[in-house]
């Protein structure tokens, strides 16, 4: 057995390991009064990219719309000459779930299934960049570290299991030219990873809070038989209008750099996200908005990563 089918069947049994721990009984109950989450006097509104430091149940789901602007291909000639100029768009569609437990104060389980797409939309961006779809789950355990008047502090370890599908029109063409045995259009790679991190968020006031999240996971890439590292950080501030001023908004501005595989199809190159969400705050047990992104992120054959823009509905449902 290769280190790398050595790598997958110890993910898997950590992975059944972590569904029979799940707790049958004596599951503690959240309050009535627990709903959104809080630090100090400040409730926070979730965003995509940072998720809070609480062991709240809930359940998410995220519906997304995106595409490329202004996205200009690189292709060769066949007697290798450069091609430059063609322009084609690429449509980014992302659909997402998720569910928490709280199974004590400082503890839940939690699982996500996340399904994205990448499609080209015209002739050239078809050709170079093809259809990539990545779809799996993620699943793990929250902790809370810390949490004070003021400061909450919380860890993660989770099991991520992806599949990337990548249709390459354009690799299929080079190997008929090329003579090539086997010609492949469709490539399906399976990627199983760790991953962990921290999760911090500080109420300033009813008004305003930071929030920042880091997380490292280590496991398989897009390149069969190749492990590696992955990153992901960011910070930002939340704003809730609600208690102070009686409008029931929030309004969350955060940043992240990311070279998670369920971001960056590309490997050892990293995805930079602005997101603003505008949210309802007036709720005590929901909170429903759009998310607006605007990306930078990685794609084969670009030297240059090309802008993103992209917006999602985004609820959650506190139990």
């Amino acid at each position: 057995m290769n280190p790398t089918q050595l790598f997958r069947f110890y993910g898997k049994i950590f992975f059944l390991l972590m569904l029979l721990a799940q707790p049958s009984t004596n599951l503690k109950a959240q309050s009535d009064s627990i709903k959104r989450p809080s630090v100090g006097n400040h409730y926070f509104t979730p965003i995509t990219q940072s998720n809070m430091p609480s062991t709240n149940t809930y359940l998410s789901t995220l519906t997304g719309f995106g595409q490329t602007l202004d996205l200009v291909h690189q292709l060769e000639l066949i007697d290798g000459a450069p091609l430059i100029g063609l322009q084609g768009e690429v449509t980014f569609i992302d659909v997402g779930f998720a569910y928490q437990q709280r199974v004590r104060d400082w503890l839940a389980a939690y699982i996500s299934l996340n399904v994205s797409a990448r499609i080209g939309t015209e002739l050239q961006s078809i050709l170079t960049q093809g259809v990539s779809t990545i779809g799996g789950f993620e699943i793990g355990w929250h902790i809370k570290l810390l949490e004070t008047e003021k400061i909450a502090l919380s860890t993660n370890i989770e099991l991520q299991n992806l599949e990337g599908n990548f249709v390459n029109v354009l690799g299929f063409v080079n190997d008929i030219i090329d003579g090539h045995p086997n010609p492949s259009l469709n490539k399906t790679v399976p990627v199983l990873a760790f991953s962990t991190g921290l999760r911090f968020a500080w109420g300033l006031n009813d008004l305003i809070g930071i929030k920042a999240s880091a997380n490292m996971a280590y496991g398989e890439t897009y390149n069969r038989g190749e492990n590696g590292f992955s990153l992901s950080t960011g910070a930002g501030i939340d704003f809730d209008f609600y208690p102070r001023y009686s409008l029931p908004v929030g309004l969350v501005i955060h940043y992240n750099i990311s070279s998670m595989p369920e971001i960056v199809y590309v490997d050892d190159k990293y995805a930079q996200i602005l997101q603003t969400k505008l949210a309802y705050t007036k709720a005590s047990d929901f909170n429903l908005g759009i998310e607006f992104s605007y990306m930078k992120v990685p794609f084969i054959n670009q030297e240059k990563s090309p802008s993103v823009y992209s917006v999602a509905l985004a609820a959650r449902y506190y139990f």
